[in-house]
């Protein structure tokens, strides 16, 4: 009962239907612990900690994955204690990148670091290449929020720029090697995200690269909501171009939004439908055609 519990729980967060979600999860903790059962009590909190990540509420997340890691220490689990390092580091990063205070952002980052270097330490020892793959891909991206905080009066800090590159190089290699195609290619997103939003990175043309590779891998494992995430960001990619008044690039943008949109729909994600929808109200005009 309690592994269909979390089977609903995975269900309802891939629907992006938070709240059930979380109920579900609440219900397999609630008879793990009638079973005094510690690992599914601590896989447990790990879940609950992933649902409030995708929910955007990074500070609950961060309580439960700490609660999770507590346990995991307890039992001595060390692959599980890995995990939860990458974990909390990564939930610190987003609540960094939503976070205004940069004093306090660079702290948050700070111990962001702190945690995927024990994550890669751990992995490393333990010779767990795929979560060293992940390690090294937020790694680089916690790097890109450190460059996404620096102002445009500081110096160019190449070795950041050539430490972004270098750790999510090596962590996409090791998808490659390992055959995670798909999940290489979701992580692929995020960098091209980056490439995208961080003014120091800024390289549409790297961002498209990534974003098409990965649409075509979406396209080929019949991924549709990943298919609509890369739409959605290659709609963004040409709203950039727009802004420098790139020839078709309206009508590109407008293209592949209309495209995620659809999909969104389709899949009755429906904030997600709502953020393209969003996007697409801010830069259209009413005949369809972006504005300037």
């Amino acid at each position: 009962m309690a592994s269909q519990w979390d089977w609903l729980a995975y269900c309802y967060l891939n629907w992006g239907k938070y709240e059930q979600a979380v109920e579900c999860q609440k219900q397999y903790l609630l008879l793990h612990e009638a079973l005094e059962n510690q690992p599914e009590i601590a896989n447990a909190y790990y879940w609950l900690g992933r649902i409030y990540r995708a929910w955007d509420k990074y500070e609950q997340a961060l309580e439960y994955f700490q609660h999770s890691y507590n346990l995991y220490q307890q039992l001595d689990l060390g692959k599980d204690l890995a995990i939860c390092h990458r974990a909390i580091g990564e939930s610190q990063r987003l609540l960094a990148k939503n976070t205004l205070d940069k004093a306090v952002a660079f702290e948050l980052l700070a111990q962001a670091e702190q945690n995927i270097r024990q994550a890669i330490q751990i992995d490393t020892t333990e010779d767990y290449k795929e979560n060293l793959a992940y390690d090294f891909i937020i790694f680089s991206l916690i790097s890109s929020e450190h460059l996404r905080l620096l102002s445009i009066d500081e110096s160019l800090p190449q070795e950041q720029i050539a430490q972004f590159e270098e750790y999510y190089n090596t962590g996409l290699t090791y998808l490659a090697e390992l055959g995670q195609t798909v999940n290489r290619a979701e992580e692929a997103l995020d960098i091209a995200r980056a490439y995208l939003e961080v003014s120091v990175l800024k390289n549409l043309d790297r961002a498209e690269e990534l974003a098409q590779e990965s649409l075509q891998v979406f396209q080929e494992y019949n991924r549709r909501e990943l298919e609509a995430s890369s739409r959605k960001l290659l709609g963004e990619i040409y709203l950039s171009r727009a802004q420098h008044h790139q020839s078709d690039t309206k009508v590109t943008a407008t293209q592949f939004l209309t495209e995620s949109l659809q999909i969104y729909k389709e899949l009755d994600l429906s904030e997600k439908a709502a953020e393209v929808e969003q996007l697409m109200h801010s830069n259209l005009d009413n005949t369809g055609i972006l504005s300037d």
